[in-house]
């Protein structure tokens, strides 16, 4: 290790982790010291040697904000969008004739809306691995136009293996956009901030809903006989849409702070440090053994696993939305609009969550149950109302998009509560497997036997909304007791927590400095940093 150039003085420096075979921070007699090319944050050029400027002005981070919000939001929304309809084609191409032409059972249906899962949860571990080694926001958008392909190819199928076969490759390609979404916007923005825009782009699948719903409305109006069918016209429809969402997503947005384009150089550096209270970094290249094991070995990781298992067992309706609404006794043109109210209450129930996050920062797991309540509520409706109450029955239907807010809360928090960026992407990765395992088992129980009452699904739904809020309580709880005991830990030691630490730079001519940067920007994982704390 180099020693120090003539002139830099020696700070007392940040307590790292120990080195190991994996670990690219060294300890050293000199300094704790990291290579800048070696496993620490793809932006620590950028901020080196700002660590000690002063704060950022309000009405200079909120321009700055308001510029991010500009350039990134439009995209992410509208990429959002996309994804909820290509996900849920099936579901609306099941009244426009998808069913009879292709000669499909009930269970074969129902297994089409557990391929398009098997393909996304088989990919999972690839995409959570090459996106980190590949530019992110270029690698997502290479995704989209592939499912773009994918979902237009669907429409040549008339035969159950072939739409099996490329529902497994939609799901395949649409299995990193999540965790990408997620990763970028914790990017750019502070945890509250990403909690909010995580939770306006999830809210576009109510856009989806409403959007899907007039698509329908539409290609409802064309002949059933003529060519193309109805349902392939939707699919034909949103892959020319999905395209066009994948060209702009290459060329506009950027793969972090550091190659936005739309930054000038101190915009850079000013969005670099507005988020450095997150504490989480931004993004590393170097896959760290020690990161992954930790991971594993972390109980948050597996116990939001469970939440999103069980959470999603209730994604069958997105399948099977347009048959339920159609046994209430509604013909197919009504069908197609009757959807749209469900995509209203997902959005309502979300703008009032996103509000409410504003106000009352670390109440993510607290909305969480809020927004399983009146899903529990509905259940019983749904199993016990008269069957003639065709308008109790519809309420009480769209009410269950209220389940939206409860899952965004998680989900938002599952962005911010892991740090070190292999660790990161590893736990979105498992987070995901559950998400996966949930959404191929929850076509599964909506069979023909049980309709038009189906009881036996709704008593599974009930027991999964139960499930979720008992899971919120115990995410919450084991998440105060770790802040808990790392504030006794600091109170007992009496220690500051250092702020800082170093990296070896090369200049232009060769020589070798030592650049001060922010702690956070070493890739070290919410274990390792004891000024991490979880928020709720």
């Amino acid at each position: 290790m180099s020693s120090e150039p003539e002139g830099l003085k020696r700070a007392e420096t940040a307590s790292l982790p120990d080195k190991d075979h994996d670990s690219d921070i060294l300890k050293g007699s000199d300094s704790d010291v990291a290579k800048e090319d070696r496993g620490v944050d793809v932006v620590v050029g950028l901020i080196a040697g700002h660590g000690d400027e002063s704060e950022l002005d309000l009405q200079e981070a909120l321009k700055l904000r308001r510029k991010l919000d500009r350039q990134m939001l439009p995209l992410l929304s509208i990429l959002y969008t996309l994804q909820f309809i290509d996900k849920n084609s099936l579901g609306s191409s099941a009244i426009l004739g998808i069913i009879p032409d292709n000669k499909l059972t009930t269970n074969q249906f129902n297994n089409l809306g557990t391929a398009f899962y098997i393909g996304y949860l088989i990919f999972l571990g690839p995409h959570a691995w090459l996106m980190q080694r590949f530019p992110l926001a270029k690698y997502i958008a290479v995704n989209i136009g592939l499912w773009s392909i994918f979902l237009g190819l669907q429409a040549a199928c008339h035969n159950y293996g072939g739409l099996f076969a490329l529902r497994v490759l939609l799901g395949a390609s649409e299995g990193c956009i999540t965790s990408g979404i997620m990763t970028i916007m914790t990017m750019f923005y502070t945890r509250v901030e990403s909690t909010q825009r995580i939770s306006w782009t999830f809210m576009c699948n109510g856009v989806a809903l409403i959007l899907s719903g007039f698509i329908s409305f539409g290609v409802a109006h064309t002949s059933t006989t003529a060519h193309p069918r109805q349902w392939q016209w939707y699919m034909m429809i949103t892959s020319i849409l999905s395209l066009i969402v994948s060209i702009l997503y290459f060329w506009r947005m950027p793969d972090n702070p550091a190659t936005a384009r739309f930054l000038n150089q101190q915009e850079k550096v000013n969005v670099v440090k507005r988020i450095q209270i997150n504490q989480n970094g931004i993004e590393a290249k170097v896959w760290k053994r020690s990161q992954f094991i930790e991971a594993l070995t972390d109980p948050k990781t597996w116990i939001f696993t469970l939440f999103a298992a069980v959470a999603n067992l209730q994604g069958g309706t997105g399948v099977v939305f347009g048959l339920i609404i159609k046994d209430f006794g509604f013909n197919t043109l009504e069908t197609t609009l009757l959807t749209v109210p469900m995509g209203a209450a997902m959005i309502i129930s979300v703008t009032i969550g996103t509000i409410l996050i504003k106000y009352f920062p670390n109440a993510r797991c607290i909305l969480g149950v809020i927004g399983f309540i009146p899903c529990s509520a509905c259940c019983f409706v749904l199993m016990f109302l008269p069957w003639e109450n065709k308008a109790g029955l519809l309420v009480a239907f769209y009410l269950l998009a209220t389940n939206g807010l409860g899952f965004i809360m998680i989900l938002s928090l599952v962005a911010v509560v892991f740090s070190g960026h292999t660790k990161k992407m590893t736990c979105n990765a498992i987070f995901l497997i559950g998400y996966a395992l949930g959404q191929m088992l929850c076509t599964q129980f909506w069979k023909q036997k049980y309709r038009p009452r189906n009881m036996v699904p709704w008593i599974i739904q009930l027991c999964t909304y139960i499930g979720d809020i008992i899971l919120i309580i115990i995410i919450r709880w084991y998440l105060v007791r770790e802040n808990k005991r790392r504030d006794a830990e600091k109170l007992a030691s009496g220690e500051e927590y250092p702020e800082f630490g170093y990296i070896e730079h090369t200049q232009e001519d060769g020589t070798v400095v030592k650049l001060k940067v922010p702690i956070q920007f070493l890739d070290i994982t919410d274990m390792e940093n004891r000024a991490f704390r979880y928020p709720l």
